[in-house]
């Protein structure tokens, strides 16, 4: 069974639909599980959207609302992260903000400071990553562990065109 795009929403307001359908839409024919998320919408040249495109925020904002957005969530309802993905966090931020771990940028780690010791070993794993790529590694992480950020991502978005609109 096939619907078209104007019957999906005249027999379907509220967006569910039940069970494996076909979209055409723009004379593309897709699967209902494609249209699941927006990390699925495709570009003309068939490669995902960038968070950048996604979201329409340039990466350093993105990063930067990412950052609030942990530290102001963590250790409430909001996000619960194990600890090695705490310690991955910590690395990606590192590495955004400084950099490839250099001793210099450090103070020595005690023998005895186990979170010390992991958060170092983590950003040395990193290796050459650079800090663009650190930086959409955290959000698109945080993505992934905190449904509830990119609904934050969306309101933000929202709010910035409210406020061009104003203008």
């Amino acid at each position: 069974m096939t619907l078209r795009y104007d019957e999906i929403l005249a027999d379907n307001s509220f967006g569910q639909i039940i069970g494996p359908t076909t979209y055409h839409i723009n004379n593309n024919t897709i699967p209902s599980s494609s249209m699941t998320t927006n990390s699925d919408i495709m570009t003309e040249e068939n490669k995902p959207l960038s968070l950048t495109e996604e979201y329409d925020f340039p990466l350093e904002d993105l990063f930067n609302m990412a950052r609030h957005f942990l530290k102001e969530k963590q250790g409430s309802k909001a996000i619960q992260l194990k600890y090695t993905e705490n310690v991955r966090f910590v690395a990606l931020s590192k590495q955004a903000t400084i950099g490839k771990w250099d001793s210099s940028h450090t103070q020595s780690v005690g023998l005895l400071d186990v979170v010390g010791n992991d958060r170092k070993q983590a950003w040395i794993t990193l290796g050459d990553m650079s800090k663009d790529q650190a930086k959409e590694e955290f959000v698109k992480l945080l993505l992934e562990r905190c449904p509830t950020f990119r609904l934050h991502l969306e309101a933000h978005h929202v709010e910035n065109e409210e406020k061009e609109r104003l203008k």
